[in-house]
């Protein structure tokens, strides 16, 4: 599996790079098996879950120098905390390796892959599982963040738009470098998320609904292009992912989950609710709720991925649910992947 994405991904690329957009402190790992890694959870990232899930073993991180030789025939991870599709999405927070910057990383993997696998590397790729999860934090911590400013001019569907067609543009060109079976997921409710509740006037700590109307849309958009794309592109068999429900669902119906509380607070952010960096505190993963920080926690992981709990007609704020976001899809459009 290769994987592309932001913080939900990242298994610990950000670990050396000067940025305040790292996790490789406690608790975060503290669930984990393999102890603190850099994943923004107490466990195990989305991608670890699905993995497993698959038959996978974990997928190596891009920036771990073992991450090479045979080990890149398990797939590479590339995700970066705080990347955007934007070039300047994360630059808040210091170096991070944008969406482009993935696809520059990648480009070096398929170089050692030609090394070794020669003209099967074609064959390889083309039976390999990309994951690609992108565009929360060109909302959250670009469009949305008091501290950027470059993008405020636009309306938000003139910057919806803007995403999309960078987006369609970074996702064709991961296809041109072999690319064929592409799981696209969207991004989940953002106005649920610690730091966007903290930082609204409404003590209520209630979702904010105006930022989860955005990632609605968003997902809207996404869905369209990845239905777009499957009918353009030979060969190519994209599924998307409507992540917002799932996430939505649990936080909104936690106890059906045998979760104890939503736990909308961060759990080792500084600010109000807990949610904004630099960190200032740290809890024991026995006081998690559903977010980890702005993230999932395990728990809350491994029911997405797993589907304890069928869907609803109706997502968050009225949303139609996507067709796409069914359970099980996964294992069906996943069936004779490289593994």
């Amino acid at each position: 599996m290769f994987v592309f994405g932001d913080s939900l991904l990242d298994p610990g690329n950000n670990n050396n790079l000067l940025t305040l957009a790292k996790a490789n402190y406690f608790p975060n790992g503290i669930d984990f098996s393999i102890g603190t890694t850099g994943r923004y959870c107490n466990g195990g990232t989305l991608v670890d879950h699905l993995g497993k899930l698959l038959g996978l073993p974990f997928v190596p991180t891009f920036k771990n120098p073992s991450t090479n030789g045979s080990n890149i025939l398990k797939g590479v991870n590339y995700a970066s905390a705080g990347a955007g599709i934007l070039w300047d999405t994360g630059l808040i927070f210091g170096d991070v390796f944008t969406m482009d910057e993935q696809i520059q990383n990648f480009k070096k993997t398929i170089e050692d892959l030609s090394l070794m696998l020669g003209n099967k590397t074609t064959d390889f790729l083309g039976r390999s599982l990309f994951f690609i999860s992108m565009g929360a934090n060109d909302y959250i911590n670009n469009y949305l963040h008091p501290l950027a400013w470059r993008y405020k001019k636009y309306p938000i569907v003139a910057y919806e738009q803007l995403l999309v067609q960078e987006y369609s543009r970074q996702i064709k060109d991961i296809y041109d470098l072999g690319a064929r079976k592409i799981f696209v997921s969207g991004v989940p409710p953002l106005g649920c998320i610690p730091n966007q509740i903290g930082g609204n006037n409404d003590s209520s700590g209630e979702c904010i609904r105006s930022s989860n109307r955005m990632a609605v849309s968003y997902n809207n958009q996404v869905s369209m292009l990845a239905g777009e794309l499957n009918a353009t592109l030979a060969g190519a068999s994209f599924l998307f992912w409507n992540n917002y429900k799932p996430v939505y669902d649990i936080i909104h119906n936690y106890s059906l989950y045998g979760v104890e509380n939503a736990g909308l607070g961060g759990v080792c952010g500084g600010g109000r609710e807990q949610g904004s960096v630099p960190v200032v505190q740290c809890l024991g993963a026995d006081q998690c709720g559903v977010p980890w920080e702005a993230h999932s926690n395990d728990v809350a992981l491994q029911l997405r991925v797993l589907g304890r709990r069928g869907g609803e007609k109706k997502g968050g704020d009225g949303e139609e649910e996507e067709e796409e976001s069914r359970w099980g899809t996964v294992r069906l459009h996943c069936d004779g992947m490289e593994r």
